[in-house]
């Protein structure tokens, strides 16, 4: 998954540009009032626009505040950026990959690598959960009515310590990977993918079953590989997958599908990270779609309690639910989600800490649906 982050340099310069411009040719009053009638849309601080208005020409710290906003300088994410998992439909044409080992060395020619913490405020699309947390709306769906779904209780119960497994843990995106440690520049001829599990999300989804499993909740974790050596159909591949282990194991209630991001700009990949107890974690994202499948607002209570949970526990860790019109073979569950375990410019190590963090998370909240 890729993001292209440039139009946000090009916004930047174009109002800088245009803020001299106004500056040098309007009134502080008529340049005051333009970005007050833009705050909400660029969902900028009322209070901060009006501090620079009412200061005639206004202090240096009030429109840097503002420029903070939209630089993200205050570790705010846009919104309407946001990464979204792409379904790569089957490629019949498409050659297969050759081997992918993890490398034994690491330039660092490829560009920086930013490390920050993702934060976020409260918009018309972007709402707080009421037991913690936030989800993100970038459908047509009414926001207060998916949040009316979110508050209400998930719809199964799950088995303690029963030989029957009660989730599984897939990757349709097998051999993304990871930084093998915390660095400040990338290798310009890794391409964050391998065969190597043991860097991949693979590593994260072990650190996920190993917390469920201490926790008596029988757990199966899938570790083919779906993205390789073919990547486009992955999703095709996992669903056909999930439905041969729904038919054979009926008790299983929760699928989650484990992923990373990739988020790069300009050669600059960026690392959502976080501290917690200490220790930096990669940020967590959890996707719930909603295109074909029926059900959907049950596998949005199931996230829902789950983001609400690990916010609660671990402030920081998560960035909001991301509701989104897409599929990712959550028709076939009342509790299939997409979980974005940090992004490639992530280490490894961050990774599965976040991992860790999560599956102790759903460890406890399964507890509270054991029957």
């Amino acid at each position: 998954m890729q993001i292209d982050l440039s139009n946000r340099k090009s916004s930047l310069t174009q109002f800088l540009a245009g803020g001299v411009l106004a500056l040098s040719l309007f009134s502080t009053l008529a340049f005051g009032g333009m970005l007050l009638q833009g705050a909400e849309r660029l969902e900028l601080d009322k209070q901060d626009v009006s501090n620079f208005v009412e200061n005639g020409r206004g202090e240096s710290a009030e429109l840097s505040k503002i420029v903070e906003k939209l630089v993200g300088q205050e570790g705010t994410w846009p919104l309407d950026e946001a990464p979204e998992e792409l379904e790569e439909p089957m490629d019949e044409g498409e050659e297969p990959s050759s081997p992918l080992p993890y490398p034994t060395e690491f330039n660092s020619l490829g560009g920086e690598i930013v490390r920050k913490t993702y934060s976020y405020t409260e918009t018309s699309t972007t709402v707080t959960l009421s037991g913690g947390g936030m989800l993100r709306n970038s459908t047509n769906f009414d926001t207060e009515t998916l949040l009316k779904e979110a508050s209400k209780n998930v719809e199964f119960s799950i088995e303690i310590d029963s030989d029957e497994p009660q989730v599984l843990i897939i990757h349709t995106h097998t051999t993304e990977s990871y930084e093998p440690y915390a660095r400040d520049a990338y290798d310009d001829s890794f391409n964050s993918r391998t065969t190597d599990l043991d860097k991949s999300v693979v590593a994260v989804g072990d650190a996920i079953t190993e917390a469920l499993e201490a926790a008596g909740i029988s757990t199966i974790h899938d570790t083919e590989l779906y993205d390789y050596p073919n990547y486009t159909g992955a999703y095709d591949r996992s669903s056909e997958a999930i439905e041969a282990y729904l038919e054979r194991y009926p008790s299983i209630k929760i699928v989650i599908d484990v992923h990373r991001d990739a988020i790069e700009s300009d050669g600059i990949r960026y690392a959502p990270i976080c501290e917690i107890d200490g220790k930096t974690a990669a940020q967590v994202m959890i996707i719930v779609g909603c295109l074909n499948v029926p059900n959907y607002r049950y596998n949005l209570r199931f996230a829902s309690a789950l983001q609400s949970k690990l916010e609660t526990d671990y402030p920081g860790l998560t960035r909001p639910i991301l509701f989104t019109e897409r599929n990712y073979n959550q028709e076939l569950t009342h509790a299939s989600i997409l979980i974005e375990v940090g992004s490639s410019a992530n280490s490894i190590e961050e990774a599965v800490y976040a991992g860790e963090l999560v599956g102790m998370g759903l460890s406890e909240l399964l507890f509270g649906y054991g029957g």
